[in-house]
Order: C-alpha cells, then structure tokens, then sequence
C-alpha cells in the first residue's frame, strides 16, 4: 500500500501485510487521509493516535482481520 516506500509505523505495517487501504480506514472511521498518512507513516509530521482513535481504527481493522489484537498496531493499548 506504501506506494513511496516511506517508513511505516507498526499500525501501517499491519495494515500493508493484511491488503487494508487507507480508504477503506479512512471510510470506516470519518477520519481524514492526511490524519491517517500522519498515523501510519513516520517521519517529521507523525501523529501518535488518542485511544479514541485507536479504537476506531481497530474496529476498522477487525471487520477484515477478525484475529486482529490491539497489539498487532500498537506497542500499548
């Protein structure tokens, strides 16, 4: 999904390895693309998700990845 080969945070990873697109988080969660770019990419603008958002964006997550764990994206819950 990293279609410029920037480094990816944990959460991003996991979403490369299981084929979930930005779209589809960003459809799930009304949360916009530049807010999930800044989430699941590192570099200077790299945003650390509240736990409301990681919720969000877990249960997005779940509904294509049913074994998914909240550690899977993140190191803390």
């Amino acid at each position: 999904m990293s279609g410029l080969n920037k480094p990816r945070t944990k959460a991003g990873k996991y979403l490369d390895l299981h084929g979930i697109s930005h779209s589809y988080i960003a459809n799930e969660t009304n949360l916009s693309m530049d807010t999930l770019t800044r989430i699941f990419s590192i570099g200077k603008k790299t945003q650390n998700p509240t736990k409301s958002t990681r919720k969000l964006i877990y249960d997005a997550v779940r509904k294509k990845v049913p074994q998914a764990k909240m550690f899977d994206l993140w190191d803390e819950a």
